[in-house]
């Protein structure tokens, strides 16, 4: 009887060790994927961190540059400005109207350029405002390198338009901002290489006066693509408290009914 308990007791020495040894690997390994599931999400959300710092830290030239450059569109297409001052007797006039439209397109690609570069080592996933980002910036580009849309005048493929982004990008210590305008005219005087980029845009500017909003469809879809990624970075309308308005709708400006959009006032 006294071998029989001891073989039992043993056995259930030998037992309990087996079961704390399970137990013992198994709460290990559930700490291990716990800890590696706590890790993942920490590491994504330090990515998402990443490129909302990124995006916040370029929010405000990209707005200013997509305000500059639906304004210009508004004006150029929608207005009077570019008709009159395209052919006025001041040969200064006629240049500011035809070089600073083709610089506010030069500089907004300018900014989209240095915030790719900045965002391309993110692994940005899913992110629902990042991913809502980029599909605004896509719009942009899209409505400039459409094929289908009338007219051959301001088409620029997603090639052209990084390489005409890259071409204003200036770096000084260690960040990235995009060239001034008396910048881009005295390169477009002095360096050939640099007016060849611009030179068949600089032609367009022409086209534009010469079509009406059917045949500048490009630019008209371009603005209104332009004040939906404006409204996504401002929609509070705290950083651009002005009144926006896309080509050919009527919007109700603040204290009113009704009013027919008009051209934004900044030239």
């Amino acid at each position: 009887m006294g071998d029989i308990v001891t073989v039992v007791s043993a056995a259930l020495s030998v037992l309990g060790a087996i079961v704390a040894g399970v137990m013992t690997t198994w709460s290990a390994r559930r700490n291990a994927m716990f800890e590696h599931r706590l890790a993942a999400e920490r590491h994504e959300a330090s990515k998402a961190e990443q490129a909302q710092e990124v995006i916040s830290r370029y929010r405000e030239p990209l707005l200013l540059a997509a305000f500059n450059l639906q304004s210009r569109l508004h004006n150029a297409v929608g207005g009077t400005y570019l008709p009159h001052f395209l052919y006025h007797e001041d040969e200064d006039e006629r240049r500011y109207a035809r070089d600073y439209t083709v610089y506010v397109l030069a500089d907004y690609f300018c900014w989209v350029e240095i915030i790719r570069r900045e965002l391309r080592f993110l692994d940005l996933g899913d992110e629902d405002s990042n991913r809502t980002f980029n599909h605004h910036l896509t719009l942009v580009s899209t409505a400039f390198s459409k094929l289908e849309l009338p007219g051959s005048h301001f088409r620029l493929f997603k090639g052209q338009q990084r390489a005409i982004g890259e071409l204003l990008i200036e770096t000084a210590n260690g960040r990235a901002d995009s060239m001034t305008y008396p910048a881009f005219c005295s390169q477009l005087d002095n360096s050939d290489e640099f007016r060849r980029w611009f030179r068949r845009l600089l032609d367009d500017v022409v086209e534009i006066v010469e079509h009406d909003r059917a045949g500048n469809e490009r630019l008209l879809r371009a603005q209104h693509a332009l004040i939906d990624l404006i409204d996504f970075l401002d929609p509070s309308h705290t950083r651009l408290p002005v009144h926006r308005a896309k080509l050919g709708e009527i919007v109700p400006p603040q204290g009113q009914a009704q009013s027919t959009a008009a051209a934004p006032a900044t030239f």
